[in-house]
């Protein structure tokens, strides 16, 4: 039961995950949970224009300087984003819950078929799994959404350090803000449901599953 990918990946991380995964202080972790070094990921451009924006204007997204910076010094160490060949991106120009963003991601995706994308966007999620049978295959076992990495942090770092980091902006991810209770004083046993749960639902989004197995 891990997020760990094999050493040959590519992840790309969406501008979504980018940012609640810098709320919660999340970020420096990835290498450590996905065994993917930093300079193996990628995130788009417009997420460092939007971070240097919020550092002094934050903004629904990125809700703090603090969490801008994050984002910033997680870019710092990422590699860079290739643009995708214009057939690769023709699949989703026109569908709707996948913006122009996580269209170039899911080409480059098509092109390298050892990347992962990792995201915080259910609906897009939803949108790949409406997609043609033999496009959306192409997907299968090859997304991560947040709540595995959130899953992974608990399994290696322990409730308490989970709650610490995240419970400040809990609210920032419905599916999350539920797992952890109100006053975010779940018990470890009902957080593990609860992401269970969710993880779950997405799996369950088409066949075969897009959701990499982190369970």
């Amino acid at each position: 039961m891990s997020c760990e990918l094999p050493q040959t990946t590519t992840l790309l991380v969406d501008v979504d995950a980018m940012c609640k995964l810098a709320h919660w202080r999340l970020l420096e972790l990835l290498p450590e949970i996905t065994a993917i070094p930093s300079q193996s990921c990628a995130t788009l451009p417009s997420c460092q224009f939007r971070a240097n924006k919020a550092l002094t204007k934050p903004d629904k997204v990125l809700r703090t300087p603090e969490a801008a910076q994050a984002v910033l010094q997680a870019i710092r160490g990422f590699g860079s984003l290739p643009q995708p060949a214009a057939e690769s991106l023709s699949p989703f120009g026109d569908v709707a819950g996948i913006d122009s963003g996580e269209a170039v991601m899911l080409a480059l995706m098509l092109e390298a078929p050892d990347t992962v994308l990792l995201t915080g966007d259910k609906r897009a999620m939803r949108a790949i799994a409406a997609l043609e049978i033999n496009l959306r295959t192409r997907f299968a076992s090859r997304i991560l959404p947040v709540e595995c990495v959130v899953k992974c942090v608990l399994d290696a770092h322990g409730l308490d350090e989970m709650r610490a980091r995240i419970c400040p902006w809990k609210s920032i991810d419905t599916a999350i803000s539920n797992v952890m209770g109100s006053r975010c004083d779940q018990a470890e046993a009902s957080v593990r449901e609860g992401l269970t749960s969710y993880l779950n639902e997405l799996k369950q989004l088409c066949v075969p599953p897009l959701v990499h197995d982190c369970q």
